[in-house]
């Protein structure tokens, strides 16, 4: 794995980094322009993930879901020249997923955001576009092996996802879900696909990339772990396991970078 020499390497990649990010989980309020009282701050949180913009996008999901099949199957094909696009494009995957799933439109609070979520997402969208500019680092698949073979079918599941998002969160084990379901719009099925991806390219990438990726995954499928709590939720639980997982492996391996 690549490492460089930056301060900003440097700090994305210490303990203090880890303490800040952990410390915006309680100072990165959201925002509303209506409604907004700090007593209702949770109930606004999860108004406006469950009503966030990607709820209108569904009936479109099968664009982003022909897209992304597409741009995994040129990277495999041509995984030298592909990869640097191919960073871009999960750059701007990322870009997509801060706005789409984290602002919401509402009656109840108008206009809301879900800002520390926003903020993660777009930082992990700058190290991806980083590294793409720099196009330095490659997806060459260099790292698969019978010790990694097992992350192919976890990300193969990840990006079938096979749950009906439009007629509430039960299994539905259709593949039609594999090229028209939702799972390309979103950060947690999708981010355990791309940490697969550097995970079995670990000798031509970037160590901050790959760590705060991970970081950013196990953040948010630690909070996805609240649908447990609730009947409904249960599957949605279940469905975020691989995201807390894969982010977790990811994170023990970045600091055992020359022992994947």
């Amino acid at each position: 794995m690549m490492t460089r020499n930056s301060a900003l390497d440097k700090f994305l990649l210490s303990r203090k980094f880890i303490v800040c990010i952990i410390v915006l989980q309680f100072i990165l309020l959201p925002i509303a322009t209506k409604g907004f009282r700090w007593e209702n701050i949770g109930d606004l949180i999860i108004y406006t993930l469950s009503h966030a913009l990607i709820q209108g996008m569904y009936p479109y999901a099968w664009t982003f879901q022909i897209v992304s099949l597409v741009m995994l199957m040129l990277l495999v094909l041509r995984r030298v020249t592909m990869s640097r696009w191919f960073m871009f494009y999960v750059g701007g995957c990322y870009v997509l997923y801060a706005i789409v799933q984290n602002v919401a439109v509402t009656d109840k609070y108008g206009f809301s955001i879900v800002t520390v979520n926003v903020v993660m997402m777009l930082l992990v969208a700058l190290l991806w576009m980083r590294e793409a500019w720099r196009g330095s680092s490659r997806l060459t698949f260099g790292n698969l092996n019978r010790r990694t073979a097992w992350l192919i079918p976890v990300a193969l599941f990840c990006l079938w996802w096979p749950m009906d998002m439009m007629r509430g969160a039960e299994p539905d084990f259709s593949p039609i879900h594999l090229f028209a379901g939702g799972s390309a719009m979103a950060f947690c099925p999708m981010t355990p696909v791309f940490l697969v991806l550097l995970l079995l390219s670990k000798e031509n990438i970037d160590l901050t990339l790959l760590r705060v990726t991970a970081l950013v995954g196990f953040i948010i499928g630690c909070y996805n772990m609240g649908n447990f709590a609730t009947d409904a939720g249960f599957y949605l639980g279940l469905y975020h396991l691989p995201l807390v997982g894969i982010s977790l492996y990811a994170l023990l391996k970045s600091k055992r970078k020359n022992k994947i």
